[in-house]
């Protein structure tokens, strides 16, 4: 009898446990709140500082000059998607794929002509300031005009996290709209990481599953 007391008591107290860990485990996903990580200097200087991260982001931008002088200029307020190196490795792996299927010879980011290069890079880059903050109440995502006219999207989710819809990571969604108003032609990619706050603008980092130029790249270069 008292062993059978004993398990009971057990059991109800592990009942107990586990709805204390879920409730503690709801409000914390229910109270998320993604705070903004402060840099002090701009983005060109944040990309730099961060060891080999960004290296081929920097090597390209070495041949746009006038992007990478306004991430550099302190009185610029600019919002940039930056790719880590595995973007470029992405985008060059699908680009030399199809070379060698016809026989040529593979190209690496010194070889894309810089015009290509330019039209490229410039669809990351945003005047003013998107952050989640401003990006949060349209459901739908937000059209918005890259600095060389071009039109993106940028859309704020929240993904989802022990159970519970919308309790996770904040993200921001940027999507290639291909010149289309039909959703099922653009070309999107997630962030990993947003709201980095440099001194003349907004930073977010791409996932490293995105392919530098929303797979365009072994497009233009293969016609």
């Amino acid at each position: 009898m008292m062993r059978r007391i004993y398990y009971i008591g057990c059991f109800l107290l592990c009942i107990l446990l586990g709805f204390t860990a879920c409730k503690k485990g709801n409000t914390y996903y229910e109270n998320y709140s993604l705070k903004y990580t402060e840099y002090n200097g701009t983005t060109l200087q944040f990309l730099e500082e961060q060891g080999s991260t960004y290296d081929s982001l920097l090597l390209v931008l070495e041949r746009v000059p006038d992007l990478r002088a306004k991430l550099g200029n302190a009185s610029e307020k600019t919002t940039f998607f930056a790719s880590t190196n595995n973007s470029f490795t992405n985008a060059l792996e699908a680009l030399n794929a199809v070379r060698q299927a016809s026989n040529r010879s593979k190209m690496y980011l010194e070889d894309i002509p810089k015009t290509i290069l330019d039209t490229l890079t410039y669809h990351y880059a945003f005047d003013g300031i998107y952050d989640t903050d401003a990006l949060r109440d349209f459901v739908e995502g937000k059209e918005v005009l890259s600095i060389d006219k071009y039109r993106m999207t940028i859309q704020y989710k929240v993904t989802s996290a022990s159970g519970i819809v919308g309790g996770g990571q904040q993200q921001l969604v940027l999507s290639d709209m291909n010149n289309s108003i039909f959703k099922r032609y653009w070309q999107e990619s997630n962030t990993s990481v947003v709201n980095i706050r440099t001194t003349n603008g907004m930073l977010h980092i791409l996932a490293p599953s995105h392919n530098f130029g929303f797979s365009k790249l072994a497009k233009l270069l293969n016609n």
